[in-house]
């Protein structure tokens, strides 16, 4: 009996250390958002609506909303820390869409899709340039596919 309650209270241990190591999205921005040298930008509403003609070409879709962490000019600590948080990545909310791997680069991108439309996504780069970027809108993925042709 009492190897069962010493087992029982391994796995626990395990589930519960393997859930800390888990990132969700708003995690991962708050923890780096206030890091040394980091850009941010942050563009909806009305910074979107005077964007809108130059855009339009290029966005079949509906954004409405850019939130974006550069850690290009960030120390190198904190970019290899970034690094290892975006490999840790996973929020319930979201499922992969895309993940490459360089040789010095990798990129992650995840999707929220509600009612056939990409409503969020998330791109995670990762290296020398690490970046995230959160997109909110209304996609279908035909959008996604023409922005991948250059808007044509």
């Amino acid at each position: 009996m009492m190897k069962h309650k010493i087992l029982a209270l391994m796995v626990f241990a395990l589930l519960a250390g393997g859930m800390q190591a888990q990132t969700t999205l708003n995690d991962l921005y708050r923890e780096f958002a206030g890091a040394e040298k980091v850009t941010k930008v942050n563009l909806n509403g009305l910074a979107l609506m005077l964007a809108k003609p130059f855009m339009e070409k290029h966005s079949g879709g509906k954004l409405t909303s850019i939130r974006v962490l550069s850690l290009e000019e960030c120390p190198q600590e904190v970019k290899e820390r970034f690094s290892r948080a975006a490999l840790s990545f996973h929020d319930d909310q979201y499922e992969l869409f895309l993940n490459t791997n360089d040789k010095d680069e990798k990129a992650r991108i995840f999707v929220k899709i509600e009612d056939q439309l990409i409503r969020e996504m998330v791109i995670l780069t990762m290296g020398d340039d690490p970046a995230l970027v959160h997109l909110k809108g209304k996609f279908n993925p035909s959008d996604i596919d023409q922005m991948n042709n250059g808007g044509r």
